[in-house]
């Protein structure tokens, strides 16, 4: 089964691009471009998509990241104009892809598919079968950062006390 990082800092956009990139047929994970390194150290991922909500220091470090020691990982970096897009210059990439819905789920598929020769399968959008990420590729789960926010946020103000 294929496996799709989405990093990206708006949750409510993260959630529904997660959806979008399900209609290709992998497994998605998502999360903020600060937490997207643990991720990609613990397991490994098809593709990630940098959102353009990602900062250019956290894409430099998740595509390096991703390319590192010969990782197979590809990158696709969203676009919504030619002046953010100049602002990712610099990032190490395997390609582009307007955030439309329409034209990601086509440019993630075109370019899994010529990673390998492995077929997609394209399907409506999927509900997660699993509550908790387990083994070397994580199963889809649901883009619910904000509550991990919370979580973690309310396990630091208990620490500081």
């Amino acid at each position: 089964m294929l496996t799709i990082l989405a990093v990206g800092e708006d949750t409510g956009l993260l959630k529904t691009r997660a959806e979008v990139l399900r209609k290709t047929g992998a497994n998605v994970l998502c999360c903020s471009g600060e937490a997207a390194l643990k991720y990609i150290n613990e397991w490994e991922f098809d593709l990630i998509v940098l959102g353009h909500t990602v900062r250019q220091q956290d894409a430099d470090r998740i595509s390096e990241a991703a390319h590192r020691n010969g990782a197979k990982t590809l990158v696709l970096l969203l676009i919504t104009d030619k002046v953010r897009e100049e602002e990712y210059k610099s990032v190490n990439i395997d390609a582009k892809s307007f955030a439309e819905p329409g034209c990601l789920v086509r440019s993630a598929t075109e370019l899994l598919a010529g990673r390998g020769g492995r077929r997609l399968v394209h399907m409506p959008s999927v509900k997660p079968t699993a509550s908790h990420l387990t083994g070397k590729k994580p199963a889809s789960e649901p883009a619910e950062i904000a509550a991990r926010q919370s979580l973690k946020g309310s396990f630091e103000r208990r620490r500081a006390v």
